[in-house]
C-alpha cells in the first residue's frame, strides 16, 4: 500500500509540479538507502563466507596433493571443515540483518513471537 501511494504521488507530483511535496520524495529516498544498505550486508556476508571455498577449489584444482588422500590431506580436512561452518554462517546471519534493518520484518517476527508465546501459555494452563 505505501508503494502504490508513493508511486500516486510521484504521478500526481509529476502532472503538477507546485503539489510535489519534498517530505514524500525524502521520505523515499530514505527507504530506497536502507534498502540498498540492507542488501549490500547480505551481499558482503555472501561474498565474505564464500571466499574460503573459492580458495580451496583453487587449491584443490592447482596442487595435485591438495585432496583428501594426498601428502596434505590434514590440510585438506581441517580447510574442508572451515569451508562448511562458513556457508551455514551465511545464511543464518541474514535472519538477523533483515531484524535490524527491516521495520517490517522486524513487527510482523514480534507478533509472531508473541502468538506463538501466547497459544503454549494457553496450552499449558489446559
Amino acid at each position: 500500500m505505501s508503494v502504490t501511494a508513493a508511486k500516486s504521488q510521484r504521478v500526481q507530483s509529476e502532472e503538477n509540479p507546485a503539489a510535489s511535496s519534498s517530505g514524500a520524495q525524502a521520505s523515499i529516498s530514505q527507504k530506497e538507502e536502507r534498502l540498498v544498505r540492507m542488501v549490500v550486508a547480505i551481499a558482503t556476508i555472501f561474498i565474505v563466507s564464500y571466499i574460503p571455498t573459492c580458495i580451496m577449489l583453487l587449491f584443490y584444482g592447482v596442487f595435485d596433493e591438495f585432496n583428501q588422500f594426498g601428502v596434505n590431506k590434514r590440510l585438506f580436512i581441517v580447510s574442508n571443515y572451515m569451508v562448511s561452518l562458513g556457508q551455514p554462517v551465511s545464511g543464518s546471519v541474514n535472519i538477523f540483518i533483515y531484524y535490524k534493518m527491516a521495520s517490517k520484518f522486524r513487527s510482523v517476527f514480534r507478533r509472531l513471537v508473541r502468538l506463538d508465546r501466547q497459544e503454549l501459555e494457553g496450552n499449558e494452563l489446559e
